[in-house]
């Protein structure tokens, strides 16, 4: 990972010992390398994988540092801090070029002042805070405790977005004062001045480009393999040992293809045991193509230890649903250097328009109760949590808030939802795992590419709907691996191509789907996603078990009875509606904040 922190303080005294403070603290699990940066007021200090891929450069003309790699739009090239400082300096004020890759930036100069920016999605995570003369930003807000001029105040928005979208919602922390910045935007700050948010970079919409919608569906498809064609090739360098995160679902199984097609072979990982059903359909994509094929299991044992690390570090900015991802970078760093993983990837080509060629989306009221609240707490659940004296009418107004965030993406109704799963969910829930995988190995996100982005965000519905383009993409260039069984979170593995004894084969799925969901009757779950998500298996348990005793620490936010009924105690199984992993997820983030809370409240 790169947990990094940076500190513009014109008193050297302060700066130093804060600097000297959290030095040690920065590395939040072990085998990280801390470094710095230091140049007049400005100092950086990170912790990082000895083989992340960072540039800095420090001088009298400036530092500028780069974690992760910054790719030039277009190219294969990786930005370097000697040439990112040389074109900042040439036009300071205006807003940072933006990169694809995942990565994020720090630049300073004694009389331009602070820039900082990240990816063009807003996945790397950079919180920032400023007091007069005096700003801290950082990968994480958690260290900025220990300077003397900050002082942490619990921030009641921050909670409310958290627990209602599974995120955050305007950038709002759980620190008052504390901000992350926002998707697509820089950071610019100068002494005693307020900071400044400036855009760099939004998905464009349909008008962009209308010429699409004048080609037919084959035409489509070859669109959609070039561009995902060159999107792999410049993000996936020759010089580097890969890992492919390989899941046996559609997203993994269709890169694994391009990457076999262009002559490259990753290491295959896959994550679970040898009899579940993702396991299963994803050993015979790795035997198709001859790669070489790692497994390995996260286990539950140290469910506590994830959790500790998501409250601490991440300040549940996104939600606590995403502990075993939390558990990967050991697995990662014995592999490779890289990690190549599709996450978001279906939303991205083809899911967003799962909506009636119509153009008509759901409204924002059915669109947020039957999308992004389904990972939170519902309204109407937080009116009887929330003690209005702490909270006051902060649900409503966070509501109003998001429907005039969710109004203003596009004049089009099914880009309004598309925009808005991305830049929420997508960024935080899923997101996130970009920030958790640097503790092993830096991610290659293939979908932080605005070649792709600006390519499939104007392909007519009826092309992409309902992952239609996606399906064919793998049906007709890799129709070997559409063939094989194929993970969808669910008892059906189905192929997507046919065979040509399809009675027989389907005969045969039908039985192995009754097959699993008897044994998924008597107890035994073979869907690892699910089994590890489940809050009542042992892992979720010993979490509870944890933090049952910092119930005390909130009962001034809460009503206890309200809290008791969504957190029973630790030996009492949860009981929940069909929905079970996101009907949990807002239990799950409850459970984080008392963690958070007992060191922070």
């Amino acid at each position: 990972m790169a947990n990094f922190v940076v500190v513009v303080d014109p008193d050297l005294d302060r700066r130093s010992r804060f600097v000297q403070t959290i030095k040690p603290l920065l590395p939040p699990v072990e085998g990280l390398v801390t470094n710095m940066s230091a140049v007049g007021d400005f100092h950086c200090v990170w912790a990082a994988n000895p083989n992340a891929p960072i540039s800095k450069i420090g001088d009298d003309d400036g530092a500028a540092v780069i974690w992760g790699e910054a790719i030039v739009q277009g190219e294969s090239t990786r930005m370097d801090a000697f040439n990112l400082r040389r074109q900042w300096k040439e036009s300071p004020k205006e807003s940072l070029p933006f990169f694809d890759g995942f990565h994020a930036i720090a630049l300073f100069h004694p009389h331009f002042g602070l820039a900082v920016s990240a990816d063009i999605l807003g996945l790397f995570p950079i919180y920032y805070y400023t007091h007069k003369n005096v700003a801290l930003v950082a990968s994480s807000p958690e260290l900025f405790r220990y300077h003397p001029l900050f002082k942490p105040e619990f921030n009641p928005a921050g909670l409310v977005g958290i627990l209602l979208t599974n995120g955050l919602v305007d950038g709002q922390t759980l620190w008052k004062g504390v901000k992350r910045l926002d998707a697509g935007h820089s950071l610019h700050w100068q002494s005693s001045q307020a900071p400044k948010e400036y855009k760099q970079y939004e998905i464009p919409g349909n008008s962009e480009n209308d010429s699409y919608s004048n080609l037919s569906f084959l035409e489509h498809l070859d669109i959609l393999d070039q561009t995902l064609d060159e999107t792999l090739k410049r993000h996936v360098l020759d010089s580097e040992k890969y890992a492919l995160m390989l899941s046996g679902g559609l997203d993994s199984r269709m890169l694994a293809g391009f990457l076999h097609r262009q002559g490259k072979k990753p290491i295959a990982l896959t994550f679970g045991n040898k009899s579940d059903i993702e396991m299963q359909c994803a050993i015979p994509v790795a035997r198709a193509l001859s790669l070489k094929h790692v497994t390995a299991n996260t286990g539950l044992g140290n469910y506590p230890f994830y959790v500790d690390l998501i409250a601490k570090w991440e300040h549940l900015a996104s939600g606590c649903n995403g502990i075993r991802r939390s558990g990967m970078y050991s697995e990662l760093n014995n592999v490779a250097n890289r990690a190549i993983a599709g996450y978001s990837l279906g939303p991205i080509l083809g899911v967003k328009l799962a909506y009636p060629q119509s153009k008509q989306a759901p409204s924002f009221t059915d669109f947020f109760s039957s999308g992004i609240n389904r990972w939170g707490l519902s309204p109407q659940l937080l009116d009887k949590l929330l003690n209005k004296k702490v909270f006051g009418n902060l649900v409503p107004e966070t509501l109003n808030r998001l429907q005039c965030i969710y109004d203003q993406y596009s004049d089009e109704n099914f880009r309004r939802a598309w925009w808005f799963d991305i830049y929420h969910r997508q960024r935080f829930h899923i997101g996130s795992s970009g920030w958790k995988l640097c503790f092993g190995v830096w991610p290659t996100l293939p979908h932080l590419d605005w070649q792709l982005l600006k390519t499939t965000a104007v392909l007519p519905p009826k092309s992409v709907g309902n992952r239609r383009g996606q399906n064919e993409l793998l049906c007709s260039r890799f129709p070997k691996l559409a063939a094989l069984p194929l993970d969808r979170n669910d008892f059906n593995v189905e192929p997507l191509l046919p065979s040509r004894t399809r009675q027989r084969i389907n005969y045969l799925f039908r039985l192995q789907r009754k097959w699993r969901r008897w044994q998924h009757k008597l107890g035994y779950e073979r869907r690892y996603y699910y089994r590890v998500y489940d809050i009542n298996n042992a892992g979720w348990s010993s979490v509870r078990h944890h933090v049952e005793p910092y119930k005390e620490v909130v009962q001034h936010l809460f009503h206890q009875s309200a809290l008791e009924a969504l957190l029973p105690p630790p030996d009492c199984q949860m009981m929940l509606n069909d929905d079970l992993i996101a009907g949990a997820s807002g239990r799950k983030a409850l459970l984080g904040f008392l963690l958070w809370s007992k060191n922070h409240l």
